[in-house]
């Protein structure tokens, strides 16, 4: 039972570091002035834009995912490389121009998003403490969270077709929400997407990878009812591994975790964990 957890795993390793190389290999696809192009801008955008985080080439069209002021957003790049071409010395003005753009246009702002409209697509993610710490969590453009340990938390996304925004806590004084309302709200529209055949019964039987790409698989570990002895894995925000203690190589895991949290494109955590009292604890080598 355990080798075939073991190959499913190295599977999963696989199209993890696939997905956080693409970017940086996917450039070969592109004619060698766009390759040049998208390098520099990428470039550019860090230098003179600190404050927005260039996730990546999206896979199906030549645009890229940004993250700005909490939201995550793809945004075409035909224009911009247009302008590029045409006036190559105007490059950094050009930038500056697109990212005032999207800051105009492309943004919903705390005022704009309507409780009623958010509510049927409100998710839960889970990320690392640290991811929640660089982001900021003080103030009113703090995240909304909730603490799953030591070194994981929930936070709230509202996903529309264009953009994900994260809920900060001026959205839960605008909504005259609380922190639990969102956590039940999120998690009740995460089980109506489907749990993909992760369920505790399944998982005491055989390990359960899952990794379909919708950005919720890592989440998907909410869904699991309060058994205790199994495994938790959740290197990436798109990959969990849930199985079995009995039979499993645990130095093994605990290694392959490492390396898959190491090459993914949104990490999570590198740990091994074990479900106890419904809270997961970081596996040690030694009992």
């Amino acid at each position: 039972m355990w080798l075939w957890g073991i190959v499913a795993w190295c599977a999963v390793s696989m199209v993890a570091a696939f997905l956080h190389h693409r970017m940086h290999r996917g450039l070969a696809k592109y004619p060698p002035e766009v390759a040049a192009f998208l390098v520099r801008f990428e470039t550019v955008l860090a230098e003179a834009h600190p404050e927005v985080t260039f996730l990546g080439m999206l896979p199906d069209r030549f645009a890229c995912l940004l993250r700005i002021d909490g939201q995550e957003l793809p945004v075409s790049l035909h224009d911009a490389f247009r302008h590029a071409e045409a006036f190559p010395d105007a490059f950094p003005r050009m930038v500056d121009q697109f990212v005032r753009d999207i800051a105009t246009v492309g943004l919903d702002r705390v005022e704009d998003v309507d409780f009623a409209a958010a509510a049927p697509v409100l998710l839960p993610q889970v990320r690392s403490l640290s991811w929640l710490q660089e982001q900021g969590c003080f103030g009113d453009s703090g995240l909304v969270h909730r603490r799953m340990n030591d070194e994981l938390v929930t936070v709230y996304v509202i996903d529309d077709p264009n953009c994900m925004l994260f809920v900060c806590r001026a959205h839960l004084q605008r909504w005259r929400k609380t922190e639990p309302d969102l956590h039940n709200l999120a998690v009740a529209n995460l089980a109506r997407r489907g749990s993909l055949g992760l369920t505790s019964s399944a998982a005491e039987r055989e390990p359960v990878v899952l990794q379909s790409g919708d950005g919720y698989d890592a989440s998907r570990v909410l869904l699991l009812e309060e058994t205790d002895g199994l495994l938790v894995a959740i290197p990436d925000r798109d990959t969990l591994w849930v199985g079995p203690e009995s039979g499993q190589n645990l130095e093994r895991l605990m290694a392959t975790t490492e390396e898959l949290a190491r090459e993914a494109a949104h990490p999570v955590s590198p740990k091994l964990y074990r479900l106890k009292d419904g809270q997961l604890t970081a596996v040690t080598t030694s009992r």
